[in-house]
Parts: structure tokens; C-alpha cells; sequence
């Protein structure tokens, strides 16, 4: 018979399960009374983190389209590190929402396991290389109220795909090569690398001008100087892994060959229009006025830019282009329809290059056709510009856009006026150049106290030569200081600095000589050719200084020029007007002053006060006229005196006339070097009446 337990061994069990049951109440009863703890929370989430155990080391994860951990390392290895604005990558810890710089490190040779950012720009020398266009879903304006959030999410996908097909097209079709990529939410990029670097704010202006041509893209990586761009080949906040959505060697092959300088040029023409509407944003009655201001492009031919860029002509139109033939019914006669075809193609954007390379390959043999004439074999060479500045002026509404780019007044031709394409290009590069030149210490410490005068002269300068459509231009020191708010004795001894430099950025021509001012060439000098080739300025009217900086004073000008309808940080504004943080800000409290600039939310800007009223409130405007004035009689004293010199040379000497002999020319011709240009122009010395009164 077996035997009974005994009766402490069979109560044992009983007494150790009931304090474990009494152990576990008492821990139920603790933590339900436990005050609640934010050590394990993550604000703003009601799961857990996207970036748990599901991404392993070493364990392939499957992410969107099929693609892999191991495609998108092999995307971080050729795009990555060639496209990062400095080695340094940003990582978050927290999911993907911040991106601090305190969490900045060296950029590493794998992608790290949590979403990261490489910088677009340099700081240091606030240039960039990289034009990051980021397609955002939530921004394509794909939004319907009502929907459910997942098919907002696919229509906006659908809609970023589109967009980044269009601009791929659109880089393709200029000659440049771009990288693109993909994340798991749908959202897009397509970088384009350059070869040389940007300066920030041309970068900057131009992905807002194509924000605005493609709603998705999202301008705010190019924002400031310290903008980020999560590369290819990084981790997406929601699991997945960004990766190229070109093939793997057309990638590298965009990575390790840049785009050149034309493809830039291309892309400032093709967004021109939106370029300008970016910079002076503007709504209602002057909405239509402002897209249809004409421009001049390299070839100096008024052009009419168009919000998205160049159209195609209506079927019709294109169809008399093609073959000659119109209908009687719409244009009487070939002039009327030849006319119709040219007012379309300028309405629509096209330049005068591009109508004139259609017809050399003969798609526009009928265009052609239209202007043909036995009698007269260069009939379209010479009717094609005329009627070409006809329609440009009566869609943009100037009414002296045929000589739109000179002034009023009539200047004696330069020696070399040339009137080929080149010319304004070579002025527009030089307008660069001498931007080029206010970043070079060596220049700017030559130029010393005077560099803001210098500045002023080289911009009246600029202004000066595409008045007279030539880069050899010949304005007297006068007139010069008329457009620099400068003295006209400042702006000789400038001129004289900026011609004896090293490597100038002007050459001396010819001098004085009775009434012909000092001519100079402007020269681009060799050490900014390379930069000049990228930094090419838009084209359009170049303005020197307006006389309200007179009482402003030339500093504030330099620094109204870089402010625009966007807002930028004072850092920002010195960086881009080329002067010193301290005199960048007193030149700012002084427009805030005078209304001339506003401090928002976004950092500086341009104030709603027009100059022309800061010049009147300020006494400037009625110095000016001063200066107008009292220039006008020393030209006149110097047109009398040159009247009695011709005459003098023409009656005998004598001791009773009181002259010098004339009959050496040498000696006549020293006494007449006064920078004078015509008879419009004529500068020479203050009459004894113009001192007195000055």
C-alpha cells in the first residue's frame, strides 16, 4: 500500500502558489497606481517606431517596386558622396522628423540605419553644385475633400510621377543628364549635378520659378544655406529605403559627369518668365502686363518670355508655316499671313533664334516661302528682325521696343559699334564678371575704401554699354555720375583705379579728345572667364543707382539691389550683396527706415515704397536736378569754348588777342583733352558762373 503523503509536504505547494498569486496582485496593484512615465513614449506616435526590428543588419528587407537593401546600397555608393554639398551626413533620431545639425557626422561609407540628409550647399562659400528638385505628393495638388487618405495618397503619387516624368523630359531636351529616385511614400527627386559651383541664391530662384511651373516640387531644400536633401540609397521614414528610379549606370554616368555651363544657360532661358514672376510675385490687373514684358535675348532680339515655357503653334498657323499656303478667308494676302505666323510664334515664347533655325532646316520651308522674292534674294534677312520687334512690341506693349535697349538720347557710335549677337552676351558676362571681381579679396583690398564706389562706377558702366548696345563705351565722368550717385570727380578717380589694375576689367581705348569722352572696352579678365561661363545673368534692363541713394548713401544701394519679394536672412543679404555683416545691417536699418525693406517671418525683404518717393521725401530727387542742371551749363561753357577755339585757329596771332598760337596741333590738342562725347554729351570744364553758383 503506498504510503500518504505527509501533510507538510502536501501543504508546501499549496502556500507557495497562493503567495505567488498574492505576489502578482500586489504587482497589478503597483503598476495600475504608478504615475504614467514619458521615458518609452514617442510624441506624436500611437505605434511603434517605423525603424524596429524589421530592419536587421545583414538581413535583406523587401521594400516598394520590388527593389532591395542591396539596390539601394549600390545607389548610395555611385550617387551619394558625388552629389553631397559637404562630407557630412545628418541622421534623425526620431523617425525622420528633425534633422538637427548636432546629430551631423562624417558621411559614411553605408547608408546609415536611420533616415539621414546630406547638405545641397556649402556653407562656407555659400555655393552649391547640386539643383535638388524634391517632389513632394502632399504638394501636387492632387487633394480632394472628402477622399479617403490612401486614394489622396495614389492620386498624389500618380501625379509626382508625372511631373518627374515632365522634368526628365524637359532635362533631356536641354542636353543635361539628371539623377532621379524613388521613396516608399511616392515622393520623388530628380537631382542634376553641375559641374562648377552656383552661387546659392541663382540656385535658389530657379527651383522656385520651377515650383511654379510644377506645383509638386517643394522649394525648401534650396531655401537657406544650411539646406538638406535625403540622397538616394538613405532610410525612408516608413521602413523602406529611397532608391534610383534610373537605371544604376545612367546614374553614375550623371554623377561623374556634370552638366556644363550651356545646360545652366538653357535652364534660366527656359524658365524665364517664371523667373521673373518669382522674384516680383505680382496678382490681378498687373498679373497679364508683367508675363508680357519683352526681354532681349543673346542675339539682342526682343523676346517675349511665356509662363511654361516655350508653346507650339495652333494647327493652322503651323500648317502655313509648313507649306506656305493659308486660307483666304483668315489673311488677305501673304504679308497678313506671314505676319500671323510670326505674332504667334512671339506669343508663345519662341525667340527669334528659334523661328530662324526652323526655317534653315527647312521645317518652315512655307514661312520661307512667304517671304521670297525673285527681285530681292535677302528680302527674309531683312524683313524677318522688323517684323519680328513689330509683333514683339505690340504683344508686350511697349511702344520703343525696336530700340527699347538705348536711351532717349542720341551718343555718338563708338569706334568698333558692332551690332552682332555677341555683344550683349559679352556685356551680360561682364556684368558677371565684375560680381566675379567683388568676391576677390586681392581686387577688393586693391580697391580699398573706394570698393563701394567702384562698384557703383562698374554697374553705371554696365548700364552705360547696353544703352548704346556696345561693349566699348564713351560717356563722360559726368554723365557716369549721374547713374552711380557719385561725384563726378569720384567716378574719374575710380575710372583711372580700374584701368591701371592688373588684369583690369576695363581697357582704356582712346582718350579725351575735344569733344570725344574716354572710350573704354569691357574686358573680362582671365582669372573669372571660367566663372563668368557659368554665372551668366539673365537677360534684361541692367539698373545703376538710383538717385535716392544720393541721400541713402551707395551702400544701401548695393544691398537694395540682392532684396527681393522673398525673404532672407540678414547673413544672407551680406552674403549675396558682397559686403560685411556690419555694414550689410546698417544699410538695412537704414532702407527699414525709408520703407525701402521689411523685416518678416522670412527675413528681409523689399518694402512696398516706390524709390522715386524716397527720393523726393528725402531732397534727393531736387539734388539731382541740381547736378542735371548744373551740368548742362558746363557743357554749355565747354561747347562755347571749343567755338572759340575752332575760330581762333582760323584768324592771324597776335599779342592784342590774348590766345595761344594754334598752328602746332599737338599743342591744340592738349588743350582740348576734355572727356566729352557730343553734343548731347559734351563734358568738360565748370564755367566761372557754374562755380560760383556751385
Amino acid at each position: 500500500m503506498p504510503k500518504a503523503p505527509a501533510r507538510g509536504a502536501a501543504a508546501q505547494p499549496n502556500i507557495r502558489s497562493s503567495a505567488l498569486r498574492a505576489e502578482g496582485r500586489q504587482t497589478e496593484n503597483a503598476r495600475s497606481n504608478r504615475k504614467p512615465t514619458t521615458v518609452a513614449t514617442v510624441t506624436g506616435r500611437t505605434v511603434s517606431s517605423p525603424l524596429s526590428p524589421r530592419d536587421t543588419p545583414d538581413v535583406t528587407q523587401p521594400v516598394p517596386d520590388g527593389l532591395s537593401r542591396a539596390a539601394a546600397e549600390a545607389s548610395w555608393h555611385a550617387v551619394t558622396p558625388l552629389i553631397a554639398g559637404t562630407p557630412h551626413v545628418r541622421t534623425s533620431k526620431d523617425g525622420g522628423r528633425t534633422y538637427p545639425a548636432r546629430w551631423a557626422g562624417p558621411l559614411p561609407a553605408e547608408p546609415p540605419q536611420q533616415p539621414c540628409t546630406v547638405a545641397v550647399y556649402d556653407p562656407g562659400s555659400g555655393t552649391g553644385r547640386l539643383l535638388a528638385l524634391d517632389l513632394d505628393p502632399s504638394r501636387a495638388g492632387c487633394d480632394v475633400d472628402g477622399a479617403a487618405a490612401g486614394h489622396r495618397r495614389e492620386r498624389g503619387a500618380a501625379a509626382v510621377g508625372r511631373q518627374a516624368a515632365e522634368l526628365g523630359q524637359l532635362l533631356e531636351r536641354l542636353g543635361g543628364r539628371y539623377v532621379a529616385d524613388v521613396a516608399p511614400s511616392g515622393g520623388r527627386h530628380v537631382l542634376v549635378l553641375f559641374a562648377a559651383a552656383l552661387p546659392w541664391l541663382e540656385l535658389r530662384d530657379l527651383v522656385r520659378a520651377i515650383a511654379l511651373r510644377y506645383p509638386a516640387v517643394d522649394p525648401a531644400p534650396h531655401a537657406s544655406l544650411g539646406g538638406q536633401i535625403s540622397p538616394p540609397g538613405s532610410r525612408h521614414k516608413s521602413g523602406g529605403w529611397r532608391v534610383l528610379s534610373t537605371p544604376l549606370e545612367e546614374a553614375r554616368e550623371a554623377a561623374e559627369h556634370p552638366c556644363g555651363p550651356e545646360v545652366w544657360a538653357r535652364l534660366l532661358t527656359e524658365f524665364a518668365a517664371e523667373l521673373r514672376q518669382a522674384e516680383q510675385p505680382v496678382t490681378g490687373e498687373t498679373l497679364f502686363h508683367r508675363e508680357s514684358l519683352a526681354e532681349l535675348d543673346d542675339t539682342g532680339a526682343p523676346w517675349v518670355p511665356r509662363l511654361g515655357g516655350r508653346a507650339p503653334l495652333s494647327a493652322e498657323l503651323e500648317h502655313v508655316a509648313r507649306t506656305g499656303r493659308w486660307d483666304r478667308s483668315h489673311y488677305a494676302g501673304r504679308s497678313e499671313a506671314r505676319m500671323a505666323v510670326v505674332g504667334a510664334a512671339v506669343a508663345r515664347g519662341w525667340q527669334l533664334a528659334d523661328v530662324r533655325a526652323a526655317v534653315a532646316t527647312g521645317t518652315w520651308k512655307g514661312l520661307a516661302g512667304l517671304y521670297a522674292r525673285r527681285s530681292e534674294p535677302g528680302r527674309l534677312e531683312r524683313l524677318l528682325p522688323a517684323e519680328w520687334r513689330k509683333c514683339a512690341g505690340k504683344i508686350s506693349g511697349e511702344e520703343n521696343v525696336r530700340q527699347w535697349h538705348t536711351s532717349d538720347l542720341s551718343t555718338r557710335p563708338p569706334v568698333q559699334e558692332s551690332s552682332s549677337s555677341a555683344e550683349y552676351g559679352l556685356i551680360r558676362q561682364w556684368l558677371t564678371a565684375i560680381l566675379c571681381a567683388a568676391e576677390d579679396p586681392e581686387r577688393v583690398k586693391g580697391w580699398g575704401r573706394r570698393a563701394v564706389a567702384v562698384r557703383l562706377v562698374l554697374l553705371a558702366l554696365g548700364q552705360a554699354a547696353m544703352v548704346s548696345g556696345s561693349s566699348v563705351v564713351e560717356f563722360g565722368t559726368r554723365n557716369l555720375a549721374l547713374h552711380s550717385a557719385l561725384s563726378h570727380r569720384t567716378v574719374s578717380r575710380v575710372l583711372r583705379i580700374l584701368r591701371d589694375e592688373p588684369d583690369p576689367l576695363i581697357d582704356l581705348v582712346s582718350l579725351r579728345r575735344m569733344a570725344r569722352a574716354d572710350r573704354y572696352a569691357l574686358r573680362i579678365p582671365a582669372r573669372y572667364a571660367d566663372s563668368v561661363r557659368w554665372r551668366r545673368r539673365r537677360a534684361g534692363r541692367i539698373d545703376a543707382a538710383h538717385p535716392a541713394f544720393l541721400a541713402l548713401g551707395g551702400t544701401s544701394a548695393l544691398v537694395y539691389q540682392v532684396l527681393d519679394q522673398a525673404g532672407a536672412r540678414g547673413a544672407e543679404v551680406a552674403r549675396a550683396a558682397r559686403l560685411s555683416a556690419s555694414a550689410t545691417a546698417a544699410a538695412l536699418r537704414v532702407l527699414a527706415e525709408h520703407g525701402l525693406a521689411e523685416r518678416g517671418p522670412g527675413g528681409w525683404r523689399r518694402g512696398p515704397v516706390a524709390l522715386a518717393d524716397v527720393a523726393e521725401s528725402t531732397g534727393a530727387a531736387d539734388l539731382q536736378r541740381e547736378r542735371e542742371e548744373r551740368y548742362r551749363k558746363d557743357r554749355e561753357s565747354w561747347r562755347a569754348r571749343l567755338r572759340q577755339y575752332q575760330g581762333a585757329r582760323q584768324l592771324p596771332v597776335s599779342a592784342r588777342d590774348g590766345w595761344w598760337s594754334l598752328d602746332d596741333g599737338d599743342e591744340y590738342d592738349e588743350m582740348c583733352r576734355w572727356p566729352v562725347l557730343s553734343d548731347d554729351f559734351v563734358r568738360g570744364p565748370p564755367s566761372a558762373g557754374a562755380r560760383e553758383s556751385a
